[in-house]
Parts: C-alpha cells; structure tokens; sequence
C-alpha cells in the first residue's frame, strides 16, 4: 500500500469517528496557564479535518482563543480521538445560519445573526484516534490475565494512529 493511500484511509478513519461523535471536548488554555475542557457541539468536519463550531464572543473560550490559538479537540464516543491545531475565529453569516438550530436559540439566548455569535474553525495540524477495536482487545486481554488463561492478543497495527493534516 502505497504512503499515500495509507494516510487516506487514516484521515478516512479519523473522518468516520469525529462524524460519529455528537460532542466533542475542546481544550483551551488559560491565561495562567492552566488547560480548560468544555463540551462542544460538533458542527462539520472538512475532508483535511477541519473542525466548526458556534460560540459567543463573550465567553472564557473566546478570549483564550484569542490569547492563544493552539487548542485541541477530543472525540469519544465508541471510538475515540483527539485534533490539535490553530483556531480561528469566522464571522461567515450564511455558514452560521447553515449551523445554526433551536438548541442554539435556548442555549446563547440570541439569532445567529447576532454580532456576538461567531465561529470557531480548528484548522487540523495533527491528529490520533484510538478505534474500537482496542477497547474490545484490552477487556479480552484483562479478562485473560485474570483467569491465567492464554496469550495475550496484541491489538491490530491500525487500531491506533497518528497523521499529520
């Protein structure tokens, strides 16, 4: 298999978990120094894997962002994985309006034409996923050991990986 097809079907991978995932975890820093998780609902993801969110301007998140960019976003679900890269902030009306939905209207108490609803896109620099299958391998493995029964299996070489978008 050729490098470049094997990231494709890493990146094809990655793709499948995050689309999978409703909630995603997105971890800023803050000013001293401390990381901060908060839930996030997942917007899109672009085919490099780029990730949108909608956030109000007047927000921890914000400003942290904009102090720093560097963030990461982590995906659990039933398999698992974790993007870092940059953030930036997008004020694309069309696209807000595209994302946009009445969980919205509950939760920032305005329209997504509000000034003070932007959005958040974390343009990928790297990325790594945990699939399914090593959950399933590592319970066998333990529930193995405990009753002092066979060889452990070693989990499938792509059940984790790494790629650089």
């Amino acid at each position: 298999m050729s490098e470049n097809t094997q990231h494709e079907q890493i990146v094809e991978t990655l793709k499948k978990i995050v689309e999978d995932a409703k909630v995603a975890m997105l971890v800023t820093q803050q000013a001293d120094g401390k990381l901060v998780s908060r839930p996030m609902q997942l917007q899109e993801i672009e085919f490099d894997g780029d990730i949108w969110f909608l956030t109000r301007t007047d927000t921890d998140k914000y400003s942290e962002i904009k102090a720093n960019p560097s963030v990461n976003v982590a995906f659990i679900d039933k398999s698992y994985a974790s993007i870092s890269g940059q953030a930036e902030f997008v004020d694309d009306l069309d696209r807000k309006k595209e994302f946009w939905n009445g969980v919205y209207d509950k939760m920032f108490d305005v329209s997504y034409d509000d000034p003070s609803v932007t959005l958040i896109k974390v343009n990928a620099e790297s990325a790594e996923y945990w699939d399914t299958g090593a959950t399933v391998k590592s319970v066998y493995n333990f529930v193995k050991k405990v009753v002092g029964k066979e060889e452990p299996v070693e989990p499938a070489k792509d059940t984790n990986q790494s790629v650089d978008l």
